[in-house]
């Protein structure tokens, strides 16, 4: 039998299949089995999340997974790898609300820019770079994260990260510059 992580597939194919059929007792056991997994997910992905924020992420992935489980197939991948991504999703969405809490490295952005933006218009410019640029663009400059990490959790290669941040960085330098002429 294959495991990823102590989690046998087996067990994860059966567990799925039995959420599926809308067994209750499944979702409860899946629930039990994954929410450390996911607390760890999410202190790691952005660990100024408060408790409150991360217990209802969990929670909201549990709902997808219970809502969502006719579409998973586990040829493409794992259980876990659904609830992880699901996560980081709701997670993304959830430090997006709280915007003005974002600073982002100044004297990266400011060169050209100036200084007379607050935290919310910064955030708005970060957003507007879209997935997964505005997603490598806070690992990198809010979570302090290394290139190798972020290549890890994405996906994506190590190179085409750091191609992301040198271009996302002048990117956000004209965006920043064209909101200042207008102000």
């Amino acid at each position: 039998m294959q495991k990823e992580s102590g989690f046998d597939m087996a067990d994860e194919a059966k567990l799925l299949a039995q959420i599926k059929k809308g067994e209750e007792r499944a979702i409860d056991r899946a629930v039990g089995l994954y929410t450390p997994y996911l607390s760890t997910v999410l202190y790691n992905m952005a660990s100024n999340l408060s408790k409150e924020d991360t217990e209802e992420i969990v929670s909201d992935v549990f709902f997808a997974l219970w809502k969502n489980a006719k579409y998973i197939d586990l040829d493409k991948g794992t259980v876990r790898s659904y609830l992880a991504a699901a996560a980081r999703n709701f997670a993304l969405k959830r430090l997006k609300k709280k915007k003005d809490s974002v600073s982002l490295d100044e004297a990266e952005i400011s060169d050209k820019a100036g200084d007379s933006f607050s935290a919310v218009t910064v955030w708005d410019a970060v957003m507007s770079l879209g997935e997964p640029d505005s997603e490598i663009f806070i690992r990198f400059y809010k979570y302090g994260e290394r290139i190798r990490d972020i290549s890890r959790a994405t996906g994506i290669n190590m190179s085409t990260v750091k191609t992301k941040l040198s271009r996302g960085k002048d990117k956000l330098k004209r965006i920043l510059s064209d909101a200042e002429a207008m102000l």
